[in-house]
């Protein structure tokens, strides 16, 4: 199996927490220049997979399976924080515990597709990215920048969306469905 597309499964925040976000990120390339997930859509990541682009209608059929029982909830966010290899800035959602559980239903119901089962892949530690892939001066600067690292929101999430990019370099990421959860 030649992987040609990458399929990200994630939650997507409301306009103004992802507006704010882009802000940020913004702010940041203006004093420490690019770096990862600069032009990516603010969004917390349930789960990819790099795979043969056929496979992208399976993949939505788990997500769909996934969804079905899964219900609706409120998620908070509350402070800018850091992964300890000093790499990645990120906003701190509260309710891991909710974000889990939809993961776990989706990735299980994706998992069960014997043909991509390696090529999914997913983190227990979910997170709203500010920025990625920082060398230790980018991290310094923009450390100092944020202080004093406040981030406090909440939106409702009702959907998980499911986003799809080629695997060459310059692809950008295009919305393919949204799933919605149980109300």
């Amino acid at each position: 199996m030649i992987a040609t597309h990458r399929y990200l499964a994630i939650i997507a925040p409301s306009p103004p927490i992802a507006k704010e976000v882009v802000r940020i990120r913004e702010a940041l390339r203006a004093l420490i220049g690019d770096f990862q997930g600069l032009r990516l859509m603010p969004h917390v990541t349930l789960f990819l997979a790099d795979v043969p682009e056929d496979i992208g209608d399976l993949i939505a059929s788990g997500i769909a399976a996934g969804v079905q029982h899964s219900e609706a909830f409120d998620l908070h966010y509350d402070g800018i924080t850091h992964f300890p290899d000093e790499r990645t800035i990120y906003v701190d959602p509260v309710e891991k515990g909710a974000i889990g559980t939809l993961r776990t239903a989706i990735v299980d119901r994706v998992m069960a597709i014997g043909t991509i089962k390696e090529a999914v892949r997913s983190t227990d530690h979910p997170h709203l990215t500010i920025a990625a892939g920082l060398r230790p001066d980018q991290f310094s600067s923009a450390w100092v920048m944020l202080k004093p690292h406040v981030f406090n929101a909440a939106h409702r999430v009702e959907s998980v969306v499911l986003l799809r990019r080629a695997l060459r370099p310059g692809a950008e990421y295009e919305v393919l469905r949204e799933f919605p959860l149980v109300k």
